[in-house]
């Protein structure tokens, strides 16, 4: 018998779908058995942010079954990129008629993702926090991160980057300059 999670005859919504490239923003075509997807159009593999193969940790049959060792442990930098995904396909459903909002969230996420690589901090709040900024969903911040699943602590340090940069307060955190850095060419400040 094939693993009730793996088997499309038990499944419930969607099979296939489409997901922002976490490297360009291309849209890629993910189908909810496969645990990876690769960008046409820059070649970057990610892991699917909508795969639940939760049951790898503990089933003894998870090699033969999804390919995945139970000890393995997830690829680093998946999590913050599951996450970025998340916020980008809330956005793109949310603005779906306002394609320069979308496109100016993209452009402050892959501006973000730069300069967190170069200057540190936790992406995971960088990302959410320039996405948000970006479409002007600061006011809506926490309602949006609990629709998508965001941990209490991080939301709550998102949350307060956000606050500071709407009241023009300046706060003494590598994710603090690197979001507002992140966000300048769009705002031209």
């Amino acid at each position: 018998m094939k693993c009730p999670g793996q088997d499309p005859r038990y499944w419930t919504g969607e099979v296939a779908v489409e997901v922002p490239c976490p490297e360009c923003g291309a849209a890629v075509e993910i189908f909810r058995d496969e645990n990876a997807g690769r960008c046409r159009r820059c070649g970057h593999r990610f892991t699917n942010p909508g795969a639940d193969f939760g049951c790898a940790q503990w089933c003894a049959m998870a090699n033969e079954c999804l390919g995945i060792s139970p000890q393995r442990r997830p690829q680093a930098g998946a999590a913050e990129g599951a996450l970025a995904a998340r916020l980008i396909q809330w956005i793109e459903r949310e603005f779906k008629d306002e394609p320069l909002r979308i496109a100016g969230a993209l452009k402050a996420f892959q501006r973000a993702k730069e300069l967190v690589r170069k200057e540190g901090g936790d992406p995971r709040v960088v990302l959410c926090v320039s996405l948000l900024l970006a479409v002007g969903m600061e006011e809506s911040a926490e309602e949006i991160l609990g629709q998508i699943g965001v941990a209490p602590d991080l939301l709550a340090r998102v949350c307060e980057i956000i606050r500071a940069c709407r009241q023009g307060e300046t706060l003494d955190a590598v994710e603090f300059r690197v979001a507002r850095d992140a966000l300048q060419p769009l705002t031209g400040a």
